[in-house]
């Protein structure tokens, strides 16, 4: 008797949290339904536990349906498991599926053997993986109202890249219906590179999520394992010996116990054990194990089979029902058979010799080409492959990159098309097509390196005989997909030649070409050209119906208007845009972000926040978070709550948490919560910085992320000199990206506010270096407040203003740091030991229009440092009470965000000693010069406090958070010098604070 169809023997407790996890015996009004994943070694009884759990289900009413992972080639085929889920699903519950297709067509993709579902123009456009992940959702969801249900998802240790993401999304949202969805995979096969390493960690933060992690059996469950096997030995010497060589493992016991039936001794390793149980049966047999180890897989088709190995009907039915009478194989219904465990197929495919292992590859390639439908196009392109028929690779992986892309699986289908690739030689006219193909499927997975480097490559090895239109869209193509980040690229001599090679032709082609030039035209700055030429293509995309492509020109030629009108109508011609386009179309996006972008610049921060967000949930929704514009939406509204003092809707924005991600975009988000940790003055590795400028050559978004707060977080190290070789390096890489760029006016202004508090301490040389670059940046950056036209790369521009439109219209944030720097200048000149220091009373003039400018901008951090630095000018003017007023405004927020570095600024903004209480309500603790001042809130919080109340209790009286009770207590117990609340209450009576 097999073990797997025993009774489970020391699983008790781990089947037990299975069926709790799911809900299989809710209990007090518990609803049924969970997420589990469930882990363990090669052998260790998953299987077997979820073969007990499905059972169990079915029992008690639930209705169940597998997907199994493969190894090999299933690896590359998107969606598979889930594949199989739905056709279970559809065969039980055929009116669930109909309803669902009805409002989510997607899920048609994964309905391969039902030609309604599938249909083209049911599914319509419907072909990104987020639709068909919510498709996949809905359908559980919809089956949970039908009927309790348990969904497993084996092996996925073997699982593709768009499997990965959309068990993630499930296991993320869970289900409010009763649906129980378990998850297993190997533990043992996983190491640091393994492709579901990072999609682990991000499971690990998911709430409510169980892991069950399968231990080894205890020597004593083993033995009694061992003792119900049918031949085992009854010696209990033997059976000690199986118990201690199996090491917890039943697979490994059974197979030992089978190896002891059969006389043979426990000696060698597993492999040699695994080996002799196949080379019990006859030749035959064991010529058709060989034959479905090569093809992989879980289950392979009785028909292939057969039709591979040639063999008599009787002589394979044979072989394979001795294959599965010692337990080697296994078989379903419809006729189907895969090796019994996994360890049994690897074993049996690595003893293949290379002439048998040629043989049964170019008899598999013959079969799949005669009949396609018995397995993947994958598999036939990797047999293909083997025997050397490179033409039919080809046609089979592009086939298999189609399909792909038809379920959302860029990966893979970049994956497909680069093995196609490498068996195309330069001259192959085909090759153009297949680079263009897999330079998209790059660009969709958010690989936009690897969608440029593809293209470059072709271009730069065309071979001898390129088609002349072919060389035209692979440079026009260029021409879109390098804006996105900042490599070198002439995109005005690119699209010159793409004209040059297609002639006056009026096809689709050309539109695609012009398309290219007017990006072209307007990332260069020719405004007027580039409505020209936005013209003629939106006449010609129009009169061939090509409405994509006229939205794309659309939303360029925006551009165009920026610099020709006010604000307003852009805003109005963009919206018109947005609603033109349909809902499921990436071009979505880039309108999305430009309108964010033009609300930020007009100083409307909830309103691009709000418009991000919008843009960062369609991403999602089309599983495009890493495509263009869609990473940027997400980013560009962590950056934007950031500056509305939302700094932890700001990390949750940038926290990658623990996904995988291409780069540069993993650097660019690294960065930029950089800025929360700098704030808060969080401790930042010293090579986190060096790490994060190894991507500055490839896109200048990431080295002013990089320099912002790194100059901050170097500043407040004190290390000027690392502050002022940081911000040198940074100029030096923008000003070859970018030319002239509105962020030197905050990168001056954060600069020269790290010299201003770090100048009186350096030595006169760091001095000297410190002033001459803060100079050089106020400079220019006076020049970009007055600059028109502003020209510079479209993904991050300047406008030309109109005489009348001034900055603070047209980029409000830019006229804000300009007033900041303004302040900071005179700042680093009263301490720079200068002949003749600006009078302090034109330094408060400066910091009140910083404040102000911040203000009206929305930033709340920048605004509460302005207010800080103005109470200081207001204490050196000896304006106390309008400087601890300032300060305390200042403070509040600083309290709120948790940011230490600007408490500590503030701390050194107080009155003198013996001050008292004062007209502002404020009072002073001890009775020395180094007496410490207690604001309105730490007052309110002191008395709440001396009563006895917890934190959340004096939350709740004074309407903030228990965090914030939190730092304002602990503040308190500093300037009170008291250990802890008992004695902060007794030292605030003795002196009279509080009654």
């Amino acid at each position: 008797m097999p073990l797997r169809t025993g009774p489970i023997i020391g699983r008790d407790t781990d089947l037990s949290r299975l069926a709790d996890a799911i809900g299989l015996r809710p209990t007090g009004g518990v609803q049924p339904g969970g997420v589990v994943v469930l882990s363990g070694d090669a052998g260790i009884g998953k299987s077997r536990i979820v073969g007990q759990l499905v059972t169990d289900a079915t029992d008690v009413g639930w209705f169940t349906a597998i997907g199994h992972c493969v190894g090999q080639a299933g690896s590359s085929l998107a969606y598979l498991p889930f594949v199989e889920l739905v056709g279970t699903i559809d065969a039980g519950h055929p009116d669930v599926v109909e309803r669902v297709l009805d409002t989510h067509p997607s899920l048609g993709h994964l309905l391969p053997a039902r030609a309604d579902a599938h249909d083209p123009e049911r599914a319509g456009r419907a072909t990104d993986p987020g639709q068909v992940a919510e498709a996949v959702h809905a359908l559980l969801s919809a089956l949970g109202d039908e009927q309790p249900s348990l969904v497993v998802v084996e092996d996925v240790h073997w699982a593709d890249h768009s499997s990965r993401d959309l068990i993630t999304l499930l296991l993320t949202r869970g289900f409010t219906r009763a649906v129980g969805l378990v998850v297993t995979y190997r533990s043992d096969d996983l190491f640091r590179r393994h492709p579901l390493h990072d999609t682990l960690a991000v499971w690990a933060r998911i709430a409510g999520l169980e892991h069950v992690e399968l231990a080894p059996l205890t020597d004593d469950a083993v033995r009694e394992l061992v003792s119900g096997v049918e031949g085992a030995p009854t010696d209990a010497a033997t059976s000690s010996e199986i118990a201690r060589r199996a090491e917890g493992n039943p697979f490994f016991a059974e197979e030992l116990v089978a190896s002891a039936a059969a006389g043979q001794a426990l000696t060698g390793g597993l492999s040699r054990v695994l080996r002799a149980r196949v080379e019990q049966l006859d030749d035959t047999a064991q010529r058709v194990l060989r034959a479905i180890a090569l093809k992989g897989g879980q289950f392979i088709g009785h028909d292939l089979l057969s039709r591979v190995l040639a063999l008599p009907d009787e002589t394979l039915e044979a072989a394979l029902a001795a294959a599965v009478e010692h337990h080697v194989l296994e078989a379903r219904w419809p006729p189907a058979y895969t090796f019994r465990h996994a360890l049994l197929g690897e074993t049996v495919a690595d003893s293949l010799l290379p002439g048998e292992r040629l043989r049964l590859h170019r008899a598999y390639a013959a079969v799949l080409a005669e009949r396609p439908d018995l397995a993947p196009a994958s598999e036939l392109a990797r047999h293909a492959a083997a025997v050397g028929d490179l033409p039919t690779a080809v046609r089979a992986s592009r086939a298999a990159a189609e399909s792909a892309m038809a379920v959302g699986g860029p990966q893979e289908a970049l994956l497909h098309l680069e093995r196609a690739l490498t068996w195309l030689g330069e001259d192959d006219l085909e090759r153009d097509e297949v680079t263009l193909g897999a330079s998209r499927a790059a660009m969709v997975a958010g690989d936009s390196i690897r969608a440029i480097d593809l293209l470059r490559d072709r271009l730069d090895h065309p071979g001898t005989s390129q088609h002349p239109g072919a060389r035209a869209d692979l440079l026009a193509t260029l021409v879109i997909r390098s804006r996105i980040l900042d490599l070198p690229v002439d995109s005005i001599a690119l699209t010159d030649e793409a004209l040059s090679l297609i002639g006056e032709e009026a096809d689709e082609r050309r539109v695609r070409v012009l398309v290219a030039r007017v990006q072209a035209l307007v990332d260069n700055g020719s405004f007027v050209e580039a409505a020209v030429v936005g013209n003629e293509v939106s006449l010609l995309a129009e009169r061939l119906g090509l409405g994509v492509a006229l939205a794309e020109v659309r939303t360029i030629l925006a551009r165009v208007l920026e610099a020709q009108e006010d604000l307003e109508s852009v805003e109005a011609h963009l919206h018109a845009v947005v609603a033109d386009i349909p809902p499921d179309d990436p071009l979505l996006l880039r309108a999305l972000h430009q309108l964010a972008s033009l609300a930020h610049r007009r100083g409307d921060l909830p309103g691009s926040l709000a418009l991000y967000d919008r843009g960062a949930d369609v991403a999602r929704h089309l599983h495009r978070e890493w495509a263009p514009w869609g990473q940027e939406c997400r980013l560009l509204g962590g950056l934007t709550a950031y500056e509305l003092g939302d700094w932890d809707g700001a990390v949750r924005r940038l926290d990658l948490a623990g996904r995988p991600a291409p780069q540069p975009g993993r650097t660019i988000f690294t960065a930029a919560a950089l800025s929360v940790r700098a704030g808060r003055g969080e401790p930042v590795d010293p090579h986190l910085i060096a790490a994060l400028r190894e991507w500055w050559h490839v896109d200048g978004l990431c080295v002013v992320l990089t320099v912002m707060p790194g100059v901050d977080v170097l500043g407040q190290a004190g290390d000027l000199a690392a502050v002022l070789d940081l911000t040198e390096a940074a100029v030096s890489v923008l000003d070859a990206a970018w030319g002239e760029y509105h962020a030197v006016a905050r990168l001056a202004a954060v600069v020269a506010g790290q010299a201003a508090a770090l100048v009186p301490h350096a030595d006169p040389d760091l001095r000297a270096r410190a002033v001459a670059l803060v100079d050089d940046l106020a400079d220019r950056a006076r020049r970009i407040g007055q600059l028109r036209p502003a020209v510079e790369k479209a993904s991050r521009p300047k406008f030309e203003r109109s005489a009348r439109q001034s900055l603070e219209d047209t980029s409000r944030e830019t006229w804000a740091w300009i007033a900041r720097l303004e302040a900071e200048v005179l700042r680093l000149q009263r301490v720079a030991g200068l002949e003749d220091p600006p009078p302090v009373e034109e330094l408060v003039d400066a910091w009140r229009e910083s404040a102000a400018a911040f203000e009206r901008y929305g930033h709340v951090f920048e605004t509460a440092r302005s207010r800080a630095r103005l109470a200081a000018a207001l204490r050196a003017a000896g304006d106390v009470a309008a400087s601890s007023e300032v300060a305390e405004q200042a403070r509040e927020v600083a309290v709120r965000l948790e940011a230490k570095p600007l408490l500590a600024e503030l701390d050194d903004v107080r009155p003198g000693p013996g001050a008292g209480r004062t007209g502002t309500g404020r009072a002073a603790v001890g009775d020395d010069e180094g007496a410490a001042e207690l604001t309105p809130r730490e007052l309110e919080v002191l008395a709440l406090l001396a009563q006895g109340l917890t934190n959340g209790q004096i939350g709740k009286q004074l309407y903030i958070s228990t965090k914030t009770v939190s730092v304002h207590v602990s503040n308190l117990l500093a300037k009170l010098g008291a250990s802890g609340r008992t004695e902060a209450a007794a030292i605030a009576r003795r002196r009279g604070l509080v009654t």
